[in-house]
């Protein structure tokens, strides 16, 4: 079956033939020569060519097999230039232009199939009628020198026909298959494609974009984008050229409210990018457009929410201020007008049950002043911003040992550190983490043997393993998750105070800066406490 590009070229070629072997024919006509000519052939091959590209445009059958026609009537053209070389006994001249007929007939084969018949009848007729010639004018040497190069010229013609076919054929298959692979691409991509023009009008649309807008392609190629792109979101056609070709070969990406044709509105990420010329002189851009309603959507509700959260934080803050503010100066009063009553009456009754219910008075009002505090501290570790720094862990802990040396020397304690590494994070916060973990070491000791402690750290792939045991009073392994609450205390009827803050202020620094805590421990023995920072670059954090 003839391509239509073929047909269009044996439609072309089969006219010049015609035209061709029209003129040959009248112009022996006129002329006075003692060739011997047979006019009818040729003029029937001529009336056929004409036929043929004509019948093409009507019937079906010859459109299809207009190449098969074609190469039949030039084989018909050939055969009758070597029977008229025949006629006037092979004269050089007639073998030579036949010859050169023959070749430049043969160039015009596009089947290999064609072209292999064509040259084996052409050879066959050459020799067939030379030999039947009673008196060839030529001489055989010449004639099989002639034939020898025509052999040679038609293998190169063949030759370069199979591998121009060959190389055409594998274009053309690797053109079709790409083109089906974009086609397909372009039809059930589940991104929105849009063919734009240099004026940014649409050219052509797929499927998505039809289904997302709700307008036919039709009717997208006859809109303006302000018909379908919102007001407020439109860019003018040079502003969107400038900041695709300024873009350093990325495209240009946007989110815009698209205006679907029943009126809603849509936003849709558009992605715009520079393509070859589809044709000369007229570029061609490709605008991906994908729905994200719903992300932007639940991006405004995230946002909502932030704010939200934000402003409770802040209430929060505020109210955690105010109240341990507001709640200690009653506290003191109560304090001091407990011990007033106690100084005055009390011991004056000389009665001991008055004097323990107001002793419990007292420290109730004493733990109230002190759980006032450690929660104004563990709001102001939770909201604070912090810069990291290169920070000493070894320097950090000589100075909380230092602030812990009283404690330190009443209890005879004795504290060992060792491969103490540098990192980068907050001297006050990593401060505050060995500070609460040493002095818990220190607190929770046992009254029978002097505090034993052991510091140490261990530098990792990805953070810095911190490592803080004791030969304390230690704590049941099953509170192990317990104890890094708020308000949990280790031993919460124990003669220690506290009010287990600390620890999950250690918690709360630690996780904030991307690091873990954890514990073990047994029960009389002694506690064993785990944290990691990471490794980090200085930034400003915040917790």
């Amino acid at each position: 079956m003839s391509s239509k590009k073929d047909l269009i070229f044996f439609r072309r070629v089969s006219i010049v033939c015609a035209v061709l072997l029209l003129g040959i024919t009248l112009m022996n006509a006129f002329m006075v020569t003692d060739i011997q000519d047979v006019a009818l052939p040729r003029l029937f091959i001529a009336i056929a060519l004409l036929a043929m590209n004509y019948t093409s445009y009507h019937n079906v059958f010859v459109r299809r097999n207009c190449s098969a026609i074609f190469y039949f009537l030039l084989l018909l053209y050939i055969s009758y230039a070597i029977h008229l070389s025949f006629l006037n006994h092979f004269p050089i001249y007639d073998v030579s232009a036949t010859i050169i007929v023959a070749i430049a007939l043969a160039a015009l084969f596009k089947s290999k199939q064609h072209l292999r018949i064509y040259l084996i009848v052409v050879y066959l007729e050459f020799f067939g009628l030379f030999f039947l010639c009673e008196k060839p004018i030529v001489e055989t040497n010449y004639l099989f020198m002639s034939l020898t190069l025509l052999i040679a010229l038609g293998y190169f013609v063949l030759v370069g026909k199979l591998d121009a076919i060959a190389s055409l054929t594998k274009s053309r298959s690797a053109l079709l298959k790409s083109e089906i692979r974009f086609k397909n691409i372009f039809e059930y991509s589940p991104i929105g494609i849009l063919l734009l023009d240099s004026n940014l009008n649409v050219m052509q649309v797929n499927p998505t974009v039809v289904k997302i807008l709700g307008y036919s392609e039709a009717e997208l190629k006859l809109m303006h984008r302000l018909n379908y792109i919102d007001e407020h979101d439109f860019l003018p056609t040079n502003i969107v050229l400038e900041k695709i070709k300024g873009g350093a070969n990325k495209p240009l990406v946007k989110e815009q409210r698209f205006i679907r044709k029943d009126g809603t509105k849509r936003w849709l990420r558009s992605t715009l990018e520079v393509m070859d010329d589809l044709q000369e002189g007229v570029p061609c851009i490709i605008s991906m457009v994908e729905d994200i309603s719903f992300e932007q959507s639940a991006r405004m509700k995230l946002n909502e929410y932030a704010q939200k959260l934000k402003n409770h934080n802040e209430s929060l803050e505020e109210f955690s201020y105010v109240v341990s503010h507001d709640l200690q100066e009653p506290l003191r009063m109560i304090k001091s007008y407990t011990s007033l009553i106690k100084r005055r009456y009390i011991k004056g009754l000389n009665n001991k049950e008055a004097e323990i219910d107001i002793d419990y008075v007292l420290d109730g009002a004493e733990r109230m002043s002190l759980l006032i505090r450690d929660m104004l501290s563990y709001s102001k570790w939770s909201a604070k911003p912090f810069t990291t720094e290169e920070v000493s862990s070894m320097a950090v802990l000589t100075d909380v040992i230092q602030n812990l040396s009283m404690s330190m020397q009443e209890k005879e304690a004795e504290i060992v550190c060792h491969n103490m590494p540098d990192l980068a994070t907050n001297r006050v916060l990593l401060g505050q983490i060995f500070q609460n973990l040493v002095g818990n070491g220190l607190k929770y000791s046992q009254e029978d043997r002097s505090p034993r402690l052991k510091v140490y750290g261990e530098e990792r792939a990805y953070d810095i393993l911190f490592t803080i045991k004791d030969n304390g009073m230690g704590f049941d392994p099953k509170e192990k998750q317990r104890i890094f609450g708020l308000f949990q205390r280790i031993n919460p009827h124990g003669a220690n105070k506290g009010t287990g803050i600390g620890l999950a202020i250690c918690k709360r620094i630690i996780e904030r800066q991307g690091g873990q805590i954890w514990a073990d421990a047994t029960l009389g023995e002694g506690s064993t406490f785990y944290f990691t920072l990471p490794k980090r670059k200085l930034s400003t954090m915040e917790i």
